[in-house]
């Protein structure tokens, strides 16, 4: 058992030191950090028979200041006619 033990404290030893080596090769002057994308953006261009049709309303919800009238809206889309 004392072993095994030994075995499993060696193992998170090695594994801190490696987290470490690796921590300071990111805080190195001079490196470059990985270059990150935006975030992806779709366009919509729907064609000229086609318009967004929305709707609105209040609700009132319960809130910890007492019950507040809050807006809200749903939209589609619709085939102009």
């Amino acid at each position: 058992m004392r072993n095994g033990m030994t075995a499993f404290v060696l193992g998170l030893t090695v594994a801190a030191a490696a987290h470490g080596a690796a921590a300071q090769a990111l805080d190195e002057p001079g490196r470059v950090p990985p270059h990150r994308r935006p975030p992806l953006r779709l366009e919509v261009t729907p064609s000229s028979q086609l318009y967004r049709q929305c709707t609105d309303w209040y609700v009132i919800e319960q809130r910890a200041a007492g019950p507040t009238v809050v807006p809200q809206t749903r939209c589609r889309w619709a085939l102009r006619r």
